[in-house]
């Protein structure tokens, strides 16, 4: 695959992130906005990403300064898609607005790989009324896209599989850690893991086991805290299956099923407790609270590929 110019729609939380990323593997880059003040917004939003990299130690200065002449603005979705031999969408995460943006896209840009960072929405779904949704993909970037190293790349269920290894292969090229998910399924792959432990956490602060704090304690200083070099299936093969089905035996039957929002959570959201922006959620948040928080996961996050980069993990 000979990926030369990508094109990213949208400015927000993802879209900059995902354009620096690029721009820093040697690509061109069009970041697309619906206005021309928000595409120029969001091509300052990636440049002030790459500074940050350099100003810890992540980007070499010389290649980070080409890498923001890289990143040009545009109001144009289909010429940008023209232009580009892949296209990476992070706009409203709504399906009908999606299947409406990719249809435009598939019909004036037949040969661009098109790729969505919904993190939920089915990419069969939104390729549904593509002509050619063989070329459609989810490309789920974490949040923040330049920082986490997870991409996942979903097939729909009519996507070329072989296309889809071509897009691994350009993630891995560019300094991403790219899976491939081989079924297109709610939550996709790292979401439904995340999830999966998000209700068992909601039930035992439900069920009086142990307060919020104390579980995000648990986590952090945990299980969390070797998650980033020793996977579920490398600790289970290292302590052995038959202690791991022992354990399992005993503790998977009294985890929680509830299908849907746990009753603790859906009380918080009816008593507009519901997080950060409010003050309040399961934990509180007075003013300047949630900034202190993001930055001291960015500051993790830049200290660990610090680490990465300097092999430590090997």
């Amino acid at each position: 695959m000979d990926v030369r110019r990508v094109a990213v729609a949208g400015t927000g939380m993802m879209g900059p992130g995902i354009a620096a990323t690029f721009a820093l593997a040697g690509k061109d880059v069009v970041i697309v906005s619906r206005s021309a003040d928000g595409a120029a917004k969001g091509v300052a939003a990636a440049r002030g990403l790459i500074t940050a990299l350099v100003e810890n130690f992540l980007a070499d200065p010389t290649g980070a300064k080409t890498a923001q002449t890289r990143l040009t603005p545009s109001t144009d979705p289909e010429g940008a898609a023209k232009g580009a031999q892949l296209f990476v969408e992070s706009i409203a995460e709504s399906l009908p607005v999606k299947q409406e943006y990719f249809e435009r896209l598939d019909k004036a840009a037949p040969d661009t790989i098109l790729c969505s960072n919904t993190s939920g929405i089915s990419i069969t779904e939104i390729a549904a009324r593509c002509r050619k949704p063989e070329r459609v993909f989810t490309t789920h970037f974490w949040n923040p896209p330049y920082l986490m190293p997870l991409v996942e790349v979903v097939v729909g269920q009519r996507s070329d599989i072989a296309i889809a290894r071509q897009v691994v292969d350009l993630l891995k090229a560019c300094g991403k850690v790219p899976v491939l998910v081989r079924k297109d399924v709610p939550g996709q792959l790292g979401n439904r893991i995340q999830h999966a432990m998000v209700r068992e956490c909601m039930h035992i602060v439900a069920d009086g086991i142990a307060s919020a704090e104390d579980v995000d304690l648990a986590v952090k200083a945990g299980v969390g805290l070797r998650f980033p070099v020793y996977g579920v299936f490398e600790h289970a093969d290292l302590v052995g299956l038959e202690l791991v089905k022992a354990v399992q035996d005993y503790v998977v039957p009294d985890l929680s099923t509830v299908q849907g929002a746990s009753p603790v959570h859906n009380e918080k959201i009816a008593r507009g407790e519901t997080g950060a922006k409010a003050g309040k959620g399961f934990l509180d948040w007075p003013p300047g609270k949630a900034e202190q928080v993001r930055a001291r996961r960015d500051a993790f996050l830049m200290e660990f590929l610090r680490l990465e980069r300097a092999g430590k993990f090997k």
